[in-house]
């Protein structure tokens, strides 16, 4: 996709809605968890609950604290390391800082995050566990991080209300944090509309990479009859994939004889060739739409608008 953007002064869970639909075909209702997080996040009095690290997969959404993230034994850190370490499912990651409210919206700046890079920087900069700070409803109480714990009430404190863990060096923490703030700061401002038709597009290429890949790994035919190749549309795109989706990526896949068919007892949708198509092929871009290059044309050919007057005819601006 490209050098990364920062998208500035955006509604944020409106924004991270539209990419999760680029994305995360099940378990949409995870981002209902995440809206929650990120509501109580942007009420806080506290600068470290302003940034959240966000991540969209095939089959749902997380949202933690940046801090924690770079903090070893905690669920965050352990999550958003699993994904590169024990799966291969396409990942969306973002920075998200939250900056306040406007008109009962949720403001914020999303900063594109290269998943893998990142999980690069968590893995070689985690910083240990000191002490974990039991949250009740009258008050707090530490204690060490390797101590176990339960969320029973507290005889002096009361309710149980939740757990923070902190690093053994806090200032350490702050300058990670700085460098990676710093690091974002960096990113060019991107148009989000452009981002969003582009993370579409990416999801129809790489389903489209991934059934040729799948094609040249078939040592035989493998549909019921043993006439032809097949391979299953991930569920997770048809799950997103509108009709115009599923017909661009049809055209996208180099085969003379493909068909997208259901199979007798299955549930899902196949690319089927024939036994004897050449499979030692890559995808192919197919033209943007009509449409598309007609606005593409317009807009290069568009006269420029002469600039508008103004009253303060002395003046320069």
């Amino acid at each position: 996709m490209g050098k990364r953007n920062k998208f500035e002064n955006v509604d944020v869970l409106a924004s991270l809605e539209a990419i999760l639909k680029q994305n995360t075909g099940f378990y949409q209702s995870d981002f209902d968890i995440d809206k929650q997080i990120i509501a109580e996040k942007a009420a806080s009095p506290s600068k470290e609950d302003k940034t959240l690290l966000w991540l969209s997969r095939p089959s749902g959404t997380y949202c933690f604290r940046e801090r924690d993230v770079f903090i070893s034994d905690t669920a965050p850190h352990n999550t958003w390391r699993y994904y590169k370490e024990q799966s291969r499912d396409p990942i969306l990651a973002y920075a998200v800082e939250l900056t306040g409210t406007e008109g009962g919206k949720i403001k914020g700046n999303l900063y594109e995050l290269d998943y893998e890079k990142h999980y690069e920087r968590v893995k070689d900069n985690t910083l240990a566990a000191g002490t974990v700070t039991l949250v009740y409803e009258h008050g707090t109480r530490e204690q060490p991080a390797d101590r176990r714990f339960d969320g029973y009430p507290d005889p002096q404190l009361g309710k149980f209300e939740r757990f923070e863990v902190q690093p053994k060096d806090p200032e350490a923490l702050q300058f990670l944090l700085w460098e990676e703030k710093e690091s974002r700061d960096k990113l060019k401002p991107g148009d989000f509309k452009e981002h969003i038709a582009a993370l579409h597009e990416g999801m129809i290429e790489r389903e489209a990479r991934r059934i040729v890949a799948d094609m040249k790994k078939l040592s035989a035919p493998n549909s019921p009859d043993k006439s032809h190749f097949m391979v299953e549309l991930s569920p997770s795109f048809m799950r997103l994939a509108s009709t115009k989706d599923t017909e661009r990526l049809f055209s996208m896949l180099p085969y003379k004889t493909l068909a997208f068919s259901q199979i007798k007892n299955s549930y899902g949708t196949y690319a089927l060739i024939g036994k004897d198509e050449n499979r030692d092929r890559q995808i192919r871009k197919p033209r943007p739409s009509v449409r598309a290059q007609l606005a593409q044309d317009k807009k290069r050919t568009a006269p420029k608008k002469a600039a508008a007057k103004t009253k303060n005819h002395g003046l320069e601006v």
